[in-house]
């Protein structure tokens, strides 16, 4: 993990993945776990015993929380990788949850597939995302990762088949890009900045825009910085 001092109400691009890039998903169980213990490990009121435990209940789970630790503006869970684009709402927010998050989650994990050891990849890797081109860009970068399961090399190269490519991300159960294209909603993101800068009838059009950039490499680079070495 990068030293970075995160500060309040900041913007931060958070990535991780499978140690030895392994799977951290194997099930649709285990994409909805990781999705639960985003709400419930937001709750600064939550204690230790919940981490690991598989009979997960919590009287908020369905509601927003009032104090969250971060903001959760975005998330895209992988095979092997997750993204998220959270905001820090408290003094070291976003460390206490990605421990409790990740923690949480390898325990069940372990427990779950009958393994040891870690699960991801160290603690995790940090981006800031100040204003401008960087800011708008990073929630198309991160609804936007599904196409390596449709198309590798896309970073690279942008995707031959566009059609294919959009049909299969707004299918993509296991990210919020269907929040923002109003066809559902979830208690555990804050969908107010990013809807301030596309409406759901945007989203398409702009992820064909960046698809068809001339130099999608570039672009990505710019956007996401160094976050992959």
């Amino acid at each position: 993990m990068r030293k970075v001092l995160f500060a309040n109400n900041q913007i931060y691009h958070i990535f991780n993945r499978g140690t030895e890039k392994r799977r951290i998903f194997i099930s649709n169980k285990d994409f909805e776990r990781f999705l639960i213990n985003m709400k419930i490990f937001n709750d600064p009121d939550v204690g230790q015993h919940h981490l690991g435990r598989f009979d997960i209940k919590h009287p908020k789970l369905s509601k927003p929380l009032e104090d969250p630790l971060v903001d959760v503006l975005c998330y895209c869970l992988m095979p092997n990788h997750y993204h998220l684009l959270l905001r820090q709402k408290v003094e070291n927010g976003i460390s206490k949850y990605l421990h409790r998050l990740q923690m949480g989650y390898a325990k069940y994990f372990n427990t779950l597939h009958d393994r040891s050891g870690n699960l991801f990849q160290g603690s995790f890797k940090v981006v800031e995302i100040n204003k401008g081109n960087q800011f708008k860009y990073i929630p198309l970068y991160i609804h936007m990762n599904p196409l390596d399961l449709v198309e590798g090399g896309w970073k690279e190269n942008g995707i031959k088949d566009l059609k294919k490519g959009l049909n299969f991300l707004k299918n993509y159960r296991w990210s919020s890009l269907r929040n923002y294209m109003g066809e559902k909603r979830t208690a555990y993101l804050n969908a107010n900045i990013i809807s301030e800068l596309y409406d759901p009838s945007d989203w398409e059009e702009e992820i064909k825009s960046f698809l068809n950039s001339s130099n999608v490499r570039h672009r990505v680079s710019d956007i996401v910085g160094d976050i992959y070495e």
